[in-house]
């Protein structure tokens, strides 16, 4: 096989992987909506839906614990590694994400039981079949580098199995039994994960991961909880400051530019591995990830312009009178979708460089431009002036991130010199 034959090979192998991340996100997505509209369709009331939610809210927290502590941290640290050395981390990270869940179910029973009603009925539910949900996410990140499709496949399980359970659902059915069913079919995908994988797990433990990558996953755990409080404080600060109307009006248009979120996760799992595999050839790296940026803003770019010609019907057919404000915030929310872009690039940088210290620094200095300017003006003009201010904010970020990035290619030589490999460099 000649030097342009192996190339070409390569090439095709990375783009099919590329292509199955992709559909995975793109299924993973598309179940969520499906259930929330499924279940949100078979309650009378709104309130039963509202307990559903919360759960949701609830779960979405506790996914972001577990990947960031594990799912992340296995991206970052070990893409670069052999499939047998990945493959050796496998029972710590069960144990991990077990050993986490369990906990965040004591958690969520223990809230469930004060809180009482629908919502605590909801959160008790959540609280019986969080380990298996939060483990079919697990087996997402063990697979996603050396076998994509079988990504794919726990996501379709799930989803496939979702929409078949929740038809058949009693007509007096309550919020927790729709809770329970919708983590036990996440608990087909969990099953298919241990099935595919094939073991070993004689050493499984519950702490060990957690233990020996201390140093990485406390900072990744510290950036998923700002992000997560920078977001409550921007839309509980809105609506303070502003009105519903305005949060209202904001949410819809975020709701709007919501498909390029499940672009932007797809590209995650993508790239980072991608990423990892040149960080000791600095300038291929930032090549790559400036290709991906630019491939985003233009994607961006392009939906903001779908957004600006949006015919009023349709935006009222989807969100109702909340669209006529909504549709006023298309273009400074097309310009944060951009910008955000521009700044995912920076964060999949230092992801790749498995450089967590950098990338907390990083998103400690952006949060308070993202906090103070969508705020600052809400409280000049209301929505418009949050989304101008978000704009603003999110350009002011990206350029954080990047300068970070940029900072830490300069070691990246220097730290290759030394011989070490990616984990004993980070820790």
């Amino acid at each position: 096989m000649t030097f342009l034959d192996t190339m070409a090979a390569i090439s095709r192998r990375v783009t099919r992987r590329r292509v199955l991340v992709m559909t995975d996100q793109g299924a993973s997505s598309l179940s969520n909506i499906v259930v929330a509209i499924l279940v949100a369709r078979s309650f009378d009331a709104p309130e039963p839906f509202g307990a559903f939610s919360l759960a949701m809210i609830a779960y979405q927290l506790s996914l972001g614990v577990v990947r960031s502590v594990v799912g992340e941290a296995l991206l970052s640290l070990y893409s670069t590694e052999s499939a047998s050395v990945r493959r050796g981390q496998v029972a710590d990270l069960v144990g991990a994400t077990l050993s986490t869940s369990l906990l965040g179910s004591a958690v969520l029973w223990a809230l469930s039981i004060p809180l009482g009603g629908l919502s605590g009925a909801a959160l008790a539910g959540l609280a019986v079949v969080l380990p298996l949900v939060l483990l079919q996410d697990t087996w997402r990140f063990v697979f996603v580098i050396d076998r994509p499709g079988a990504t794919l496949a726990l996501d379709l399980v799930w989803l496939g199995a979702v929409v078949v359970a929740l038809g058949f659902a009693p007509h007096a059915a309550g919020v927790t039994w729709y809770v329970v069913v919708w983590g036990l079919t996440g608990g087909l995908g969990a099953i298919l994960g241990f099935v595919l994988n094939g073991g070993p797990y004689a050493g499984l433990h519950p702490w060990r991961w957690l233990v020996q990558h201390r140093s990485v996953t406390s900072r990744f755990l510290g950036e998923t909880f700002t992000a997560r409080a920078l977001f409550q404080l921007q839309m509980s600060g809105l609506g303070a400051i502003a009105g519903l109307d305005a949060l209202g009006a904001v949410r819809a248009a975020q709701l709007f530019y919501g498909p390029l979120n499940t672009l932007n996760a797809g590209v995650y799992l993508a790239v980072v591995p991608e990423g990892a595999v040149v960080r000791d050839q600095p300038q291929r790296l930032r090549r790559k990830l400036i290709v991906v940026c630019l491939g985003l803003a233009t994607v961006g770019a392009a939906w903001m312009l779908v957004g600006l010609v949006f015919p009023t019907s349709w935006g009222r057919a989807l969100f109702g009178t909340t669209w006529q404000a909504a549709d006023d915030l298309m273009f400074p929310m097309g310009l944060v979708t951009i910008f955000a872009a521009l700044m995912l690039g920076g964060l999949l940088g230092l992801r790749s460089l498995a450089d967590a210290k950098r990338s907390l620094r990083a998103r400690l200095k952006a949060t308070p431009w993202l906090a103070v300017c969508p705020l600052a003006g809400a409280a000049l003009s209301g929505a418009l002036g949050f989304t101008i201010g978000a704009a603003m904010g999110t350009a002011i970020a990206a350029a954080i991130w990047w300068s970070t990035f940029e900072s830490a290619l300069e070691d990246a030589d220097g730290t290759a010199s030394l011989g070490l490999t990616q984990p004993q460099r980070a820790l």
